[in-house]
Order: C-alpha cells, then sequence, then structure tokens
C-alpha cells in the first residue's frame, strides 16, 4: 500500500507584539474641532480672570509713560521715543532701556482706543491670553496629554504672581516679551520636528519683537540651543548644520545689541550713593532666586515694589541659602540637559530668563526685584509642571490626587488674582494698598504721602513720610514729596531746602531738580535758577517742565522774546498747567500781545480756579481789552480768593476803575 506523502501544514508565524502608542498620540490622531482646543479655553479662562480689570485707570508710571506724555501724541515726538530712552519723557538720566515695541504700542493704543485706559488694559489682557494659548501650545507639542497641557496653561494664567503685569499697562513690556518669545520657541521647533534645514523667518522674527519688547529676550539663542541639544531625533547631526541653525537667531541678538547701545545708554548710579549701599546690593542679588520661587506660592503677600530687603553681610543666612539653592538648581539642570531628558527646557526657560535682572543687579547695584519679573520664567514652570502631569502614573488613586492638587492651586490662584485686581484700580488703591501688604515698604509709605497730599490729607501725608524715613532714611522721594507739600503753601524757603536734601541723596532725580529751580526763582534768585535751568534744557531739550521754568525764567529777566516761544513750546504740550500758562501770560503781555496774554491767563484760571495772581493779571488784560464785564468777573474771583487779604485785588479794583472807568 502506497503510503500518502503529507503535505507540511503552514502554521501562521507569531505575532509580534505590538507597542501600544502613547496617549498623546491617540488623541493627535482623533480629528477635533477647533472649539475643544486646549490653548482656545486656557486663552478664554485668562480673558474671563481679569475681565474686571479692564475698567481700571492709569496708575503710578502710567501717568508718565503714557497719560502725561506729550511725546506720544506727535510724529516728531514719537520717533525721537523710538530713537531713544524708553524713560525719555520722564526724566533727565539715562534709564539703559530700549524698548521701541513697547512705546509704538503705547501710541497706537492711544490712536485706537481714543487715550481711553480700558483699550490699553484690553491689549495687555489679550496678550496674557496668548501667553497663557501659548504654554498650552508648547506642552502639547511636547506630546504631553491634553488635559496635563490644559493644567499646564491654567496654572500659568491664574498665578497672582502675574497681576502685576498684566493689571498694570506699564507692566507690558514682560507679557509682550513673553508672549513673542514663546512664540519664537514654538515656530523653531516645530521647524526642526517637520525636517526643515533651518528656523525660518517666523521665529527669528517673534524673537527680534521680544527683544523690542524687553531686554529679557537676550537669552533665547541659548535656549535653542539647548533645544537642539534635548531635541536629539530631530536635530542636526552635524556641530556645522547647528550653527548654520543657530545663526539667525545669534545674528537678531546682536544687532539688536548694538541698537539698544546706541539708542540707549547705560543708567547712571546716583552721584553720592552710600558705597556700602552698593556693596550690599551686589549680596542681594544671590537672595534674588528663592525670592523668586516663594512669589509662585499663591499664599505670598503679593504686592508691588516687594521689597528686597539688603543683607548685612556676605556670609548672612539668606545670601549663602540663596547661592546654595540656585548652585543645587543649576546643577540639577545640568543633569536633565546632559541627559536629553524633556524636563530640561522649560526649567531652562526659567533660569534663564531670570538671569538678565540678576546680572544687572551684580554688575551694578541696581535693585531690580519685582513679580512681573517672574512672567516669563513662570511659563517654563507652568510647562514642567504640565510634563510632570502628564508623566503621572496610571494608577487612579494617584491621578485622582495629582489632578486634585492641580485643581486647588488653579483655583486658589484665581481667587486671589480676582481678590488682588481691585488694587490696580487707581493711585490712591495702589499705594494705599502697599502700605497694608507691605508695612515696611518706604516707597509704599511715599508714593501713598504723595496721593494724599494731592488730597488735600496733609497731616496724614507728613505721618506716612515720617514712616517711611524710619524705614529708610536714605530715601531721597520722602524729602521730594515734603517739597511738593511745601509748594502748595508757596514756601519756598522749605521747597528749596527738602529740594536740596533730596539732591544730596539723588543728585540725578528730575522732580527735586524742577522743585530746586521753581523756588529759587520765586525767591528772586533768578540768575542761579537759570543757570540750573540751562543745564537741564541740555540734558533733556523739548522737556516742558523744564522748557516752562526756562521761559519763566527768561520771562523775570525780562526777555520775552526769548521766552515766549519756550513757553508756547510748553504749553502745548502741557496745557493744563496754571503756572505755565501764568507765566505764558506774563511774557506774551510784556510783548504787548494783549489776547495772547489774555487766552493764557485764561487757561491758567481754567486749570487752578484758585489762582489769585491770574485772576488778577486776567482782570488787567481784559481791562486793557476793553472789556470791562470779564475785567469785573476777574475781579470778582479775585476778591473770593483766600489770599485777597492782602488787599491787592481792591487796589487793583480802584486804580481800573479809575483808568478805565
Amino acid at each position: 500500500m502506497k503510503r500518502r506523502r503529507e503535505r507540511p501544514r503552514l502554521e501562521p508565524a507569531p505575532r509580534e507584539p505590538v507597542a501600544r502608542p502613547p496617549e498623546a498620540v491617540l488623541q493627535a490622531a482623533v480629528p477635533r474641532p477647533l472649539w475643544a482646543h486646549p490653548a482656545l479655553w486656557v486663552a478664554l479662562a485668562t480673558v474671563a480672570l481679569y475681565l474686571p480689570g479692564l475698567r481700571h485707570g492709569f496708575v503710578w508710571d502710567d501717568q508718565r509713560l503714557i497719560a502725561t506724555n506729550p511725546l506720544l501724541r506727535s510724529g516728531p515726538g514719537l520717533a525721537r521715543l523710538l530713537l531713544g530712552d524708553f524713560w525719555l519723557t520722564s526724566g533727565l538720566e539715562a534709564s539703559g532701556f530700549w524698548r521701541p515695541l513697547v512705546t509704538l504700542s503705547y501710541a497706537l493704543d492711544g490712536l485706537v482706543g481714543r487715550w481711553s485706559p480700558e483699550w490699553f488694559h484690553a491689549m495687555n489682557l489679550l496678550a496674557h491670553a496668548a501667553a497663557a494659548a501659548l504654554v498650552t501650545l508648547l506642552a502639547l507639542q511636547d506630546r504631553v496629554p491634553r488635559s496635563a497641557s490644559l493644567a499646564g496653561g491654567l496654572l500659568f494664567a491664574t498665578l497672582p504672581a502675574h497681576v502685576e503685569s498684566v493689571a498694570w499697562i506699564s507692566g507690558r513690556t514682560d507679557v509682550y516679551c513673553a508672549a513673542f518669545f514663546l512664540l519664537a520657541l514654538l515656530l523653531d521647533r516645530r521647524a526642526r520636528a517637520r525636517g526643515a534645514r533651518g528656523p525660518g523667518l517666523g521665529a527669528p522674527l517673534a524673537l527680534a519683537l521680544a527683544l523690542l519688547a524687553k531686554e529679557t529676550a537676550v537669552c533665547f539663542a541659548g535656549l535653542a540651543a539647548l533645544a537642539l541639544w534635548s531635541d536629539a531625533r530631530a536635530t542636526p547631526r552635524s556641530w556645522r548644520a547647528r550653527a548654520r541653525w543657530l545663526a539667525p537667531y545669534a545674528a537678531v541678538t546682536v544687532l539688536y545689541l548694538l541698537a539698544h547701545a546706541w539708542m540707549a545708554r547705560a543708567a547712571p548710579l546716583p552721584a553720592r550713593i552710600d558705597p556700602l549701599l552698593r556693596e550690599r546690593g551686589t549680596w542681594a542679588a544671590w537672595t534674588m532666586f528663592p525670592g523668586y520661587l516663594a512669589f509662585l506660592w499663591p499664599g505670598f503677600p503679593h504686592s508691588p515694589a516687594v521689597t528686597l530687603r539688603l543683607p548685612d553681610s556676605p556670609w548672612s543666612p539668606a545670601v549663602l541659602g540663596g547661592a546654595a539653592a540656585q548652585a543645587a538648581f543649576v546643577a540639577a539642570l545640568a543633569v536633565l540637559a546632559w541627559r536629553r531628558a524633556r524636563a530640561a527646557l522649560p526649567l531652562a526657560l526659567f533660569w534663564l530668563t531670570l538671569l538678565p535682572p540678576t546680572v544687572v543687579m551684580f554688575a551694578q547695584s541696581h535693585l531690580l526685584f519685582a513679580e512681573r519679573f517672574l512672567f516669563l520664567p513662570s511659563a517654563g514652570l507652568a510647562w514642567a509642571a504640565a510634563l510632570g502631569l502628564g508623566a503621572v502614573g496610571r494608577g487612579r488613586a494617584t491621578r485622582i490626587a495629582a489632578g486634585a492638587l492641580t485643581a486647588l492651586l488653579v483655583g486658589w490662584g484665581a481667587l486671589v488674582t480676582l481678590r488682588l485686581l481691585p488694587a490696580w484700580a487707581s493711585d490712591e488703591t495702589l499705594f494705599q494698598a502697599m502700605t497694608v501688604v507691605q508695612p515696611r515698604n518706604a516707597m509704599g509709605h511715599v508714593q501713598w504721602a504723595r496721593v494724599l497730599a494731592a488730597r488735600g490729607r496733609e497731616r496724614e501725608a507728613a505721618a506716612e513720610l515720617d514712616a517711611a524715613a524710619a524705614l529708610d532714611p536714605t530715601r531721597p522721594e520722602v524729602h521730594s514729596v515734603r517739597a511738593l507739600i511745601h509748594y502748595r503753601h508757596g514756601d519756598w524757603a522749605r521747597v528749596l531746602e527738602e529740594a536740596e536734601r533730596a539732591l544730596a541723596l539723588d543728585s540725578l532725580l528730575l522732580e527735586p531738580r524742577l522743585a530746586r529751580a521753581t523756588a529759587l526763582l520765586r525767591l528772586g534768585r533768578v540768575a542761579t535758577a537759570q543757570a540750573a535751568l540751562e543745564r537741564l534744557w541740555v540734558e533733556a531739550p523739548g522737556d516742558p517742565a523744564v522748557g516752562s521754568l526756562l521761559g519763566q525764567a527768561l520771562a523775570r529777566q525780562r526777555r520775552p522774546a526769548e521766552a515766549v516761544p519756550l513757553l508756547e513750546d510748553a504749553a502745548r504740550r502741557a496745557p493744563g498747567d496754571p503756572d505755565l500758562q501764568f507765566a505764558l501770560g506774563m511774557a506774551a503781555g510784556a510783548l504787548g500781545r494783549l489776547p495772547a496774554a489774555r487766552a493764557a491767563f485764561e487757561a491758567a484760571v481754567r486749570a487752578d480756579s484758585g489762582f489769585y495772581d491770574a485772576w488778577l493779571r486776567l482782570a488787567l488784560a481784559c481791562a486793557l481789552l476793553r472789556d470791562t464785564e470779564a475785567r469785573d468777573r476777574a475781579l470778582a474771583r479775585a476778591a473770593a480768593c483766600p489770599e485777597a487779604r492782602d488787599g491787592r485785588a481792591a487796589d487793583l479794583r480802584r486804580r481800573l476803575a479809575t483808568a478805565h472807568p
């Protein structure tokens, strides 16, 4: 029997186990509508949180930079601002800052919003919402799950330390810089992920805009180099290719630094500052790092102009502890970078963007320490938090605990932010809050005293100034505000005394220099005042306050033809200054320009209805112009002033009745 030959059976080969893609990849593979994107929800939550701040006004530095800045409102003036120091209009000394993008944004906001503070606040809010959305996008780009990316964006959006940057229009420098910086980083990593040979135009352009908003962005090239190293799979292998990738960022940064050095001189220190104070400022630089970490805690006593305590010794616990904390952080960052860990880049974003103010303190002892400096660095920590949440294990209890902790921090931060916002509504609420939250902050007491003095509450203002002097006897602003109080009463000898005390502590301050010149004029020391004002005019040509006083000095020396152009130019820039309008009226009257003199005196009494001398001069001008009805009205207003007790109003009435019945 023939044996059947069995065919070999073909068994299927064993299947290779298929690796399950991570959750972020599965989520990315599923198309989702735009309204479900976490970045959109983060932006909307940010807008909703800060919406009450749109009703606020101009506060603190907003007044000098925007509200009363005449250079923003003219083409030539704006050109001077864009090509000069950021604080050009506020004083004489160089600040060392050049931020043309922010200056241009102020001018554009003024044109669009008709100089209403609501529009300026709205632009700050939208920029903050964009920065929070970019934090979310960076986390998503790093393959972080959508829920964890959403949490990271919300942590950034609700951080109470950001209130100073967002609710304060002058804090825009940090918000705009951060938004463009994060956009540049996002575009850089996106170009590398798609295999491009270079970063293209978008990322270098965004970097340029970030630099033109604030100097903090100078560290971007270093961060981009770390991103090249960390992204091993998408990074060019050769050193030549890496250098070619980084070349546009290096070129933009170098060009910016050259332009910055040309446009803005380095900020000088006060000529008579205590050398020990400079040294203590250098020691304090080591304490800044733990201070910034403390700002991240929602329960921190958040306040503008946070006081940085100066250590008494380089070996104090605060200095040694700060140096140790920073060294430990840098060491951990170096290990993460060497291992190409994903957390290295966001943590480097935090540390590198904190370096510029620290370096300035080491180099020049300028006390640059505030919550607004944390705005961009905190984006790195929020991104790192999203990475940490995305890496939480699969255990149900662990995930619930992490989610609950995140929700607690987000909710707590939002509540504290809502509590802090009302303080930024006005100068009065802001400076009063500073004295409550930081009773040992001398600057808070000084600024609150300034507001009280303007409200006529001089006894309370004096008490606040005494408190500030007790906290910091070297604070020149104490004497400057005291000079302003005496100015209101026309006590020119005391004005001169306090102004000179302020200048002995800081010879570069504008306010006491102007107060001193005014006192010298009113005391009849016209030649001394004119010499000081001519020096100021060389340092700050076109400044309306300096031009006004110089014009008044020339008018006092019977040089009205030279005084009138200066006074007219200053009056166009600062039309609400009654003293300026009075001086213009006097100079125009000396030249026989009676209609112009009358108009100037009328402007003076509109600005200050209790201006006794302006009412008298207005009555005289109206009499010379044969307007008896206006003359009598002006005389009646002069007679109603408390100063009419000197008899000049009654004497002028008798003389005019005789000469012009």
